[in-house]
């Protein structure tokens, strides 16, 4: 009865005043009673957006930037297994070279029909584009110094030009020392490979080994066990001793 009375007391009192921080809630087993309201967060209020900054700001940094030309050559691995997989995605793979070992790359042209095959099995490999920072090889013997490396990128190392006097004098002088180099005594030591030698057999303790070297001289019934050779309490007693 006193909770009745409180209760018709207070929410006439709660309806004038307007309090933003309490509310009035009806509850079946409770009735109607008074609640503090949850201060509301900043990530949940509508009206709050600037959770959303960083993601408006990439979006704006991206559409600043003009779209990057399509490169003529994927880079293409197998990085998951195609154990059970279905035979038309096997038979894509072996197409490409995809199918034997995982972590392959394979080198693919940039057309719509080769890309819609990659397509099919995008969830088995990686793609990632080719790029020249250092140009294309401007002649055959360029692409023996040629090397692509695992994020795409094509390392192109150009040949220098022979035909300058200074590159001539520049080869002449690595001739003539690499003639020295072979006109020298492969058999003769020098001083810092005997040291080495020496400091090694002083750390191994093998200084002199040649002149007092190691003479095993077995006792009989040196180890207390031999019984094991003719027996124990006259068992196998026919057995000659093995000494």
């Amino acid at each position: 009865m006193a909770a009745s009375l409180q209760t018709k007391i207070v929410f006439p009192v709660l309806s004038t005043l307007k309090l933003p921080y309490l509310e009035l809630v009806r509850w079946k087993s409770r009735g109607l009673f008074v609640r503090r309201k949850k201060p509301i967060k900043k990530w949940f209020d509508p009206k709050d957006t600037s959770w959303a900054e960083p993601i408006l700001k990439h979006k704006k940094l991206k559409e600043s930037q003009p779209e990057p030309e399509p490169s003529m050559l994927h880079m293409v691995y197998r990085m998951k297994s195609h154990f059970t997989r279905p035979y038309w995605e096997k038979d894509i793979l072996k197409e490409y070279g995809l199918f034997e070992k995982a972590y392959n790359p394979v080198v693919l042209k940039n057309t719509p029909e080769i890309n819609e095959k990659l397509r099919i099995v995008k969830h088995l490999i990686r793609i990632k584009p080719i790029t020249f920072p250092y140009g294309l090889p401007k002649d055959e013997k360029d692409y023996k110094h040629c090397y692509l490396k695992e994020n795409g990128e094509f390392i192109v190392r150009h040949r220098i030009n022979d035909e300058s006097d200074e590159v001539a004098q520049a080869w002449a002088e690595v001739r003539v020392v690499e003639e020295q180099e072979e006109e020298e005594d492969i058999w003769k030591m020098d001083k810092e490979t005997i040291q080495r030698e020496a400091r090694k057999t002083l750390l191994t303790y093998r200084l002199s080994q040649e002149y007092f070297r190691e003479k095993y001289v077995y006792k009989y019934n040196q180890d207390g066990k031999e019984h094991r050779y003719s027996g124990k309490d006259r068992i196998a007693s026919h057995r000659q001793d093995w000494y």
